[in-house]
């Protein structure tokens, strides 16, 4: 009897333990406002920037057949007293940008 009691001690423990190591893997994406702030580093070296906005829930975004979360988002630039303004898609895990498009 002590022996299944432990086998079910053990089982009980590794749900728990494996619940908790999920959790924490689905954390590591960024919030909306970090990877923001990512997309803004990485831009203000060759832009003006004015203004940025970002959504805040991150969604799934298909490139070809390849699949992950991401952020849409916006930033303007100011071009010789002109507004210009961009389009983004960033990484929620890394911060990285995918992809920036001129309006």
């Amino acid at each position: 009897m002590k022996t299944a009691q432990s086998l079910l001690a053990a089982f009980g423990i590794g749900i728990v333990t494996g619940c908790a190591i999920s959790k924490a893997l689905e954390k590591k994406s960024l919030s909306s406002e970090k990877a923001l702030n990512e997309v803004k580093i990485a831009l203000k070296e060759n832009m003006d920037i004015d203004g940025a906005w970002i959504y805040s829930e991150p969604e799934e975004w298909k490139n070809g057949k390849l699949s992950q979360t991401v952020f849409h988002g916006g930033i303007t630039e100011n071009q010789d007293g002109e507004a210009v303004h961009y389009d983004f898609v960033v990484d929620a895990k890394t911060g990285t940008i995918i992809k920036l498009d001129p309006q």
